[in-house]
């Protein structure tokens, strides 16, 4: 083997966080952070203020974007879902909650 070879980490792998140099304390905390998940569900969803929330801003957002109009005839309409995400800081602190509506596309 090569010994004079130098190990980098891939560069996909910069958006991770490692443990690797915190304290045991502080590697808990990273752990605690990591687990907690964004919700996959609107019954999840509408128990949280701060998510419904995020969904007023969304709903705001696209009263201002678009215009709400009927179907001509024959056309099928594209059903749409709900997305939420955490958004973090650098610090990875919550920065904001983020809800965003989105096409099925692969129901086209």
């Amino acid at each position: 083997m090569n010994e004079r070879r130098v190990r980098r980490a891939p560069s996909w792998i910069i958006d991770f966080e490692t443990d690797e140099g915190l304290l045991d304390e502080d590697a808990l905390n990273v752990i605690i952070l990591f687990t907690e998940v964004d919700p996959l569900t609107y019954k999840e969803v509408v128990k949280s203020k701060k998510w419904r929330d995020a969904m007023m801003v969304e709903i705001e957002s696209i009263k201002k974007t678009w215009e709400l109009t009927t179907l001509s005839e024959g056309v099928k309409p594209i059903g749409v879902k709900w997305v939420f995400k955490t958004k973090l800081n650098e610090n990875g602190e919550v920065n904001k909650y983020k809800a965003r509506v989105v096409a099925k596309g692969y129901a086209q």
